[in-house]
C-alpha cells in the first residue's frame, strides 16, 4: 500500500491541498501553475479521483449526481487544462464539491445530492465564469453543461506563491502575507504581539517597528497609511488587539503604484473586516497575569446588494518596568561615574470601533462608507535613582528623578470610495475605475509630571510639561486600469495629500510659596506644519509566456511649511520627485520561480523629527528634532528565488540598498552631561543582505523559520564627531506548530538579533520568546489559548553611546512576560468585503447567481 502524502501549492491567492491516498503522485494531474487558480475544492477532487469508478459506481446506485463540462480558450478553441471548478449549494452558498480540468478539459464533479447549485470556474489568465441555477434531481442525476468558454485577461503580476499547510504564509512576487489564523503565541496579544511573529519585521522594547533594520517603514492600516508616527504609533500598536489583526502583508520593494514612502518598504496591517451572507460575527475575550482584560467582537450582515460591519474592542493591560544606565564620563573628571536604576510600571487602555458598509449599484459597480474610531488613555509611572561616584568609586552624591506621564488620544478616520470592478454578462474584461476620499483627525494630549531630590538637600522643583498635537488630513486617489489584448495591462492614477500637524508645549515649575505652577515662557514652545503632495502614476505590465514585466513611474510635487511661531521662524521647501519602478518574473516551472525587481522610494521627515521642541523623560536624558532635515532617498535593487517541494518552500531574497541622505537617530552627551537624542542626515548608507524564508511540512509538524543578514556601512563625514559605521547584522527566527490532535495544536515562537554598531554606539542583542497552546471549541466556530509570553524574561532594549566625552550603557525591561488566556466563538461563515484594491469579479455564463 502506497503511503498517503501531503502537497500544498498557492498560487496567486487561493490554494491546493491534495491527498494522494492509495496511489503515487505520478497518477495525479497537476496543471501549469499559470493557469491554476486552486481552491479548497481541490481536496475533494483528489479524493473523488482517488476512488476511481469504483466511487462513481457507489454514487450511481447511491442515487445521488454529478455535473460536467469541459473548459474552452474563446480565442483560440483550445481545451483550457488548468483552473478548477467548484459546485456551492445555490440556497447557503455551501461547498458541495470541486473538480480539476483533465487534459481535454472535460471535468466531473460528483457526489452530489438532489437540489440546485451554483458552478464556479476560475483559471489564471481568464475571466472568473458562474453558471448558476443548474439542477440535479432524481429523475436527472446527472448535467452536462457543455462547452464553457473562458475569456482571456490580462493577468496580474503575482506569480508563484506557496504557504503553510495551514496558510500561515503566503509568498508573493510583489508582497508576503502573513496570516494570524493560526498564530497562536499571538493570540491574546496586541499588533505588537502579532508584527513579531513576522519575518524581517521587529518591535522592540519601545514599540518601534522596523523592517530590515531600518525604521523609515510605512506602517498601513488596511491598506491605507497610519498618520501616527514615532512614540504615537507604537502607543497604538501596543493598545490594538490581536484578535482584531487578520494578517499583515510586507512589501519590501513596491511599484510605483504605491506611495512611495518609507524607504524600507511597507508592512499593511489588515484588520477583521468580514460578513457573509445573513447574520454572522464572533467575539473574543481574553485576560493574563499582567491585569490584562481584552475583549473585542464583529457583528455583520449582508442582504441583496448591501453589506454592513461593525466591529469593536477594549485593551488594557498593566506592565512593570525596570531598566539601568551606567555612565562613564570620560571629559568629566567628578563624577568619574553614575549608575542608576528605573522602576516604574506602564498602564495602556484602549478602545475603538470600525464600521463598514457597501451597497452594490450594479454587478461591477459599489460605493462604499468607512468610519474608525478609536482612543484611550497610556499612563506610565517611573522612578530613576543615579548614584555619582569618583573614579575611586566611591559614593560622592545621590540623585532620585521620578516621572508620572498621562496621555489621551482620539483618532477618526472616514472613508467615502466608489469602486467599478472587471467583468461583465458578456465575459469580455473592461476596464477597472476606484475613487476614494479619506479624511482622518488625530488628537494626542499629553502631560508629563517631574520631581526629585539630591541626598541632603530639599526637594528640586516640581515640573509639568504639557503637549498637545492635532493631526488632520485629507486624501483623494483614483486608480484606473485597462486591459489590451491577453498579456497586456495598464494602471494609472493619481492622489492628492493634504496633512497638517500643529503642537503646543509648555512647561510649568511649582511654585511652593503659592502652591499653584507657573508656565515658565522661555521653555513654551510650538510649531505649526502643513504638508501637500501631488502625485501621477501609470505603471504597465505583460506577460509571454513564462515571462512577466512591470514598468512604472511615479511623479510627485510636494511642499511642506514649518512654521514656529514662538520663536518667529519658518522653514519652506518645495521639491519634485521621480519613482521609477521595475519588475521581470520568470517561471522555470510551476514550482520555481525568479524575480527581479527595482524601485525608488523616498522618506519625508515627520513633524516629530523636525520640531526642535524639546521633550525628557527626567533631567538626564532629553530629545528634539531637527528643523533642517532634509528627505531621503533610496534606490533598491531585489532579487527573489522562490521554490517549491513537497516537503514545503524555500525563499531567498538578496537585496542592495543605496539611501541618500538617510536620516538617523543619533544620541550624544553635552557638555553639562545630558544624553540629548535628536535626528540628522547622514550623506549615504548602503545595505547589502539577503533574507531567507523556509517552511517545511511533515505529518503534524508544521515549521517556517529563517533569517536575514546585511552588510551596513553610512558615510556619516558630514556630520561632526567620528560617526561613520560599518556593522554586520543578523537575525534568526523559528515558529513551529505541532498538532497535537485534529483540535489541539501546541506552537513555540522564538526570534534573535545580534548586537551592532549604529552611528554614535550600538544596539545590544534583542531576545523574544513565546509558548501557545490551543484548543478548538465548538467545532471550528471557537478556541480556547494559553500563551506565554517571554517565558525566561529575556527580552529587553539596549542601547550603547561611546564618544570622546562618554561611555554609557542603557537597558530597560518592559515587563512582557505573562501568562495569558484568550477565548473566542464565532457564528455564521465569514468572507471578505470588498477591498479598496481591484478585484476581480466572476463573468455570469446564464442568469445571475445568488
Amino acid at each position: 500500500m502506497v503511503r498517503a502524502r501531503r502537497y500544498r501549492l498557492f498560487l496567486g491567492e487561493s490554494k491546493l491541498r491534495i491527498t494522494a491516498a492509495l496511489r503515487p503522485l505520478s497518477d495525479i494531474t497537476v496543471p501549469s501553475r499559470f493557469g491554476l487558480l486552486l481552491t479548497p475544492a481541490l481536496i475533494l477532487a483528489a479524493l473523488s479521483g482517488a476512488r476511481g469508478q469504483s466511487g462513481a459506481a457507489a454514487h450511481a446506485q447511491a442515487g445521488v449526481g454529478e455535473i460536467r463540462g469541459r473548459l474552452t480558450d474563446s480565442a483560440s478553441a483550445e481545451a483550457v487544462t488548468s483552473g478548477s471548478i467548484t459546485a456551492r449549494r445555490a440556497s447557503d452558498s455551501a461547498f458541495a464539491g470541486g473538480a480539476l480540468p483533465k487534459a481535454d478539459g472535460s471535468f466531473i464533479v460528483d457526489g452530489l445530492a438532489a437540489g440546485r447549485y451554483t458552478v464556479r470556474v476560475r483559471a489564471l489568465g481568464f475571466a472568473p465564469l458562474v453558471r448558476a441555477n443548474v439542477v440535479i434531481s432524481a429523475e436527472k442525476p446527472v448535467v452536462d453543461l457543455g462547452a464553457l468558454t473562458l475569456s482571456r485577461v490580462a493577468a496580474k503580476l503575482e506569480g508563484q506563491v506557496v504557504t503553510a499547510e495551514r496558510e500561515d504564509a503566503t509568498l508573493a512576487p510583489d508582497r508576503n502575507s502573513y496570516s494570524t489564523k493560526n498564530m497562536t503565541t499571538a493570540s491574546g496579544g496586541t499588533a505588537v504581539d502579532v508584527l513579531r511573529n513576522v519575518p524581517s519585521v521587529e518591535v522592540d522594547g519601545n514599540n518601534n517597528v522596523t523592517l530590515r533594520g531600518n525604521a523609515n517603514v510605512v506602517v498601513q492600516i488596511n491598506g491605507r497609511s497610519s498618520p501616527l508616527k514615532g512614540d504615537q504609533l507604537g502607543n497604538f500598536l501596543a493598545q490594538l488587539p490581536a484578535s482584531t489583526v487578520k494578517n499583515v502583508e510586507v512589501s519590501t520593494n513596491p511599484s510605483a503604484k504605491n506611495d512611495p514612502e518609507g524607504t524600507a518598504g511597507i508592512i499593511n496591517i489588515v484588520l477583521n473586516q468580514q460578513a457573509e451572507m445573513g447574520l454572522s460575527g464572533g467575539l473574543t475575550a481574553g485576560t493574563g497575569t499582567t491585569q490584562q482584560a481584552n475583549l473585542s467582537g464583529n457583528i455583520g450582515r449582508q442582504a441583496g446588494p448591501l453589506t454592513l460591519l461593525l466591529s469593536a474592542s477594549h485593551y488594557q493591560d498593566r506592565r512593570q518596568l525596570a531598566g539601568f544606565s551606567d555612565r562613564t564620563n570620560l571629559a568629566i573628571p567628578d563624577p568619574a561615574f553614575v549608575e542608576s536604576r528605573s522602576d516604574g510600571s506602564m498602564q495602556p487602555r484602549w478602545e475603538s470601533m470600525t464600521f463598514r458598509s457597501e451597497y452594490r449599484l450594479t454587478e461591477q459597480n459599489a460605493i462604499s462608507a468607512d468610519a474608525m474610531l478609536s482612543g484611550g488613555r497610556f499612563a506610565r509611572q517611573n522612578g530613576a535613582y543615579y548614584t555619582n561616584l569618583d573614579s575611586a568609586r566611591d559614593v560622592i552624591g545621590q540623585f532620585d528623578q521620578f516621572n508620572n506621564q498621562a496621555s489621551t488620544s482620539l483618532s477618526q478616520d472616514y472613508t467615502l470610495a466608489f469602486h467599478r470592478t472587471a467583468g461583465g454578462s458578456t465575459g469580455m474584461s473592461t476596464p477597472v475605475l476606484s475613487t476614494e476620499l479619506r479624511y482622518s483627525r488625530n488628537r494626542w494630549s499629553t502631560d508629563n509630571d517631574l520631581f526629585g531630590a539630591l541626598t541632603g538637600t530639599s526637594a528640586l522643583s516640581r515640573e509639568r510639561d504639557a503637549s498637545r498635537d492635532l493631526m488632520p488630513a485629507w486624501n483623494l486617489q483614483t486608480d484606473y486600469t485597462h486591459t489590451f489584448g491577453a498579456g497586456t495591462k495598464l494602471e494609472s492614477g493619481f492622489k492628492g495629500i493634504a496633512r497638517s500637524n500643529s503642537d503646543n508645549f509648555s512647561a510649568a515649575y511649582l511654585d511652593t510659596t503659592t502652591g499653584a505652577y507657573a508656565v515658565d515662557a522661555s521653555r513654551a514652545s510650538a510649531f505649526d506644519y502643513h504638508e501637500r503632495i501631488g502625485a501621477l502614476y501609470s505603471v504597465l505590465s505583460q506577460q509571454v509566456n513564462k515571462l512577466q514585466a512591470q514598468a512604472g513611474l511615479r511623479l510627485e510635487e510636494a511642499s511642506t511649511r514649518l512654521a514656529l511661531p514662538t520663536i518667529d521662524q519658518v522653514y519652506e521647501t518645495r521639491y519634485a520627485s521621480a519613482f521609477p519602478s521595475g519588475i521581470v518574473s520568470y517561471n522555470f516551472t510551476e514550482m520555481r520561480q525568479a524575480k527581479l525587481s527595482y524601485s525608488r522610494r523616498i522618506t519625508r521627515p515627520n513633524p516629530g523629527q523636525l520640531s526642535p521642541i524639546e521633550w525628557r523623560d527626567d533631567a538626564r536624558h532629553l530629545y528634539h528634532g531637527n528643523p533642517d532635515l532634509r528627505p531621503e532617498y533610496t534606490d533598491a535593487v531585489e532579487l527573489g528565488l522562490q521554490d517549491a517541494h513537497s516537503w514545503g518552500s524555500v525563499q531567498l531574497n538578496p537585496y542592495l540598498r543605496r539611501t541618500a541622505n538617510a536620516v538617523r537617530y543619533i544620541q550624544t552627551v553635552d557638555s553639562t552631561g545630558v544624553t540629548v537624542g535628536t535626528f540628522d542626515n547622514v550623506a549615504q548608507t548602503t545595505t547589502v543582505g539577503a533574507d531567507l524564508n523556509v517552511n517545511y511540512h511533515t505529518g503534524a509538524l508544521t515549521l517556517f523559520g529563517g533569517g536575514s543578514a546585511y552588510r551596513y556601512t553610512s558615510d556619516a563625514a558630514n556630520l561632526g564627531g567620528n560617526l561613520s559605521t560599518r556593522a554586520f547584522v543578523w537575525s534568526a527566527r523559528m515558529n513551529g506548530t505541532w498538532k497535537l490532535s485534529q483540535v489541539t495544536d501546541l506552537q513555540v515562537f522564538a526570534n534573535y538579533r545580534a548586537p551592532f554598531a549604529t552611528e554614535g554606539g550600538s544596539q545590544t542583542a534583542f531576545v523574544f520568546m513565546n509558548l501557545a497552546v490551543r484548543r478548538k471549541l465548538w467545532g471550528d466556530q471557537g478556541s480556547v489559548t494559553f500563551r506565554v509570553a517571554d517565558p525566561f524574561n529575556l527580552m529587553s532594549y539596549g542601547y550603547r553611546t561611546q564618544d570622546a566625552r562618554v561611555v554609557e550603557l542603557t537597558e530597560r525591561h518592559f515587563g512582557v512576560r505573562g501568562l495569558f488566556i484568550t477565548i473566542t466563538r464565532n457564528f455564521g461563515q465569514q468572507l471578505k468585503l470588498r477591498s479598496r484594491q481591484q478585484e476581480d469579479t466572476p463573468a455570469t455564463s446564464g442568469p445571475p447567481g445568488p
